[in-house]
């Protein structure tokens, strides 16, 4: 796409919990009120390849407990109760997090580049940013040229990273409690996660993760009750509709 997408802030481990982003499955018509938090969009795969719910009466238990005093640095978890898809989703993001966190420690000080070439080299492969992309354009993505779903994957990858690498400079030694993860819609997986002493960070994150060929990968991003997915999709398709109109956003 040649028009360049509005850059905005958007959630990831540095956000601050005060943006205007809705969770917006889809555009909202003029005039329209927001959509609210039950709006969420699901799983992004075809019909034709939803990945299979686990066996009815594996729901899992209740949210995680405080973390204990002393718990040493990383993402903390509690000890798997959980089986399948559940257990191998959080100890895929998991070990994401603590890679970022080990990252994170040793730094004694940090600039917008140098983290933005770690989130490129280590954290990106585990997000599955070909399907946020699928989803983000919606009806319109089968109707795309391989080179423009290509563009459009770049641009969210990009666009997304360097956002959590400006947020990530200030990172100031916050921890992250990992809960119970909780099926997801068509055997997506979603793992809350609070972060402690937040300050200006959102006190609560929800990585929505599915199955890929590359193990689990997260999909979407949800800050304080906002998608990342959903405000990409509203900002895509205003800007597709002033494309439309003739007037591309620079």
């Amino acid at each position: 796409m040649k028009a360049s997408l509005m850059s905005f802030a958007v959630l990831s481990l540095g956000l601050s919990a005060g943006l205007a982003a809705q969770p917006y499955p889809y555009a909202p018509a003029p005039g329209a009120a927001p959509y609210g938090p039950g709006f969420m969009p699901v799983a992004p795969w075809g019909a034709g390849s939803y990945p299979r719910e686990t066996a009815p009466g594996r729901q899992d238990g209740a949210q995680s407990r405080s973390a204990a005093p002393g718990d040493s640095g990383g993402a903390r978890s509690l000890p798997a109760r959980t089986a399948g898809p559940m257990a191998e989703a959080s100890a895929r993001l998991k070990e994401g997090m603590d890679r970022l966190l080990k990252f994170l420690g040793e730094q004694d000080s940090m600039n917008k580049l140098q983290v933005a070439a770690f989130l490129d080299r280590e954290i990106a492969p585990y997000f599955d940013f070909d399907s946020m992309a699928q989803w983000v354009a919606g009806p319109g993505y089968r109707s795309m040229s391989p080179k423009e779903r290509s563009e459009l994957t770049a641009w969210l990858e990009s666009d997304f990273l360097s956002v959590l690498a400006s947020n990530l400079v200030g990172y100031q030694g916050q921890q992250f409690r990992m809960l119970t993860p909780r099926r997801g819609p068509r055997g997506a997986v979603n793992i809350n996660v609070a972060i402690l002493r937040a300050d200006t960070y959102p006190s609560t994150l929800q990585f929505r993760m599915a199955p890929s060929d590359q193990g689990w990968r997260v999909y979407d991003v949800v800050a304080n009750g906002r998608s990342a997915a959903s405000y990409y999709r509203v900002q895509f398709q205003r800007m597709a509709g002033q494309v439309k109109g003739g007037s591309a956003v620079r």
